[in-house]
């Protein structure tokens, strides 16, 4: 069986047992939701189509994690009027696991994997990218608590220790996004990071 579903302005068509990520949503890690935007729900040869939504569908789906798209960069230049202007954009995203999928055709399930704890995702902080992190790691930080308790002065030994290469980096804005990923406030954590580059404020 599967279903197609809306959330976020945008349409997914899931299965039970599918991972996907859709727009952030406000809900912690292992939290159940319920989607009851249910567009179509298909199952071998038979499908129910909505108009526009199925009634009674309703998809179940555990949250599996919060992150950050890769970011994209933007590069606008004017030719001959010494124009150019850089900005960069990183997109929130909630990763879910579909669990149940029911409707009046009847309905299917899968069993939620097990959500072990694990190390915060680092890269989502503005100026961080996968060797940092691993240098933090290292180090003992790989939570996004432990970045924001970690002083400055710490945090540039880190990357001196790693050598000249990370050193020049600048770690002084990675303790005030930390904190607010920590605390789950996005759109706190949006606000701030779009005045940043490369971790710096602009």
């Amino acid at each position: 069986m599967y279903a197609v579903i809306k959330t976020g302005g945008k349409q997914y068509k899931v299965a039970a047992g599918d991972k996907i990520k859709v727009e952030q949503m406000p809900a912690d890690i292992g939290a159940e939701i319920t989607i009851d935007q249910v567009l179509a729900v298909g199952a071998g040869d038979q499908l129910s189509v909505g108009a526009p939504l199925v009634a009674g569908a309703t998809v179940s789906a555990t949250v599996l994690s919060q992150g950050r798209h890769d970011k994209v960069r933007i590069f606008k230049m004017r030719r001959r009027k010494h124009y150019q202007k850089r900005q960069g954009h990183r997109q929130n995203y909630t990763e879910l696991f579909i669990s149940r999928i029911a409707s009046a055709q009847g309905e299917s399930k899968a069993d939620v994997p097990a959500i072990a704890a694990k190390p915060d995702d680092l890269e989502v902080i503005e100026g961080i990218g996968p060797k940092i992190a691993a240098i933090l790691a290292k180090g003992g930080i790989t939570t996004f608590q432990q970045l924001a308790d970690a002083s400055v002065d710490t945090l540039k030994g880190l990357l001196i220790a790693a050598g000249s290469r990370f050193a020049s980096h600048d770690p002084t804005t990675w303790g005030e996004q930390a904190k607010l990923a920590a605390a789950g406030d996005w759109d706190g954590f949006k606000k701030l990071t779009d005045e940043l580059v490369a971790g710096k404020r602009k």
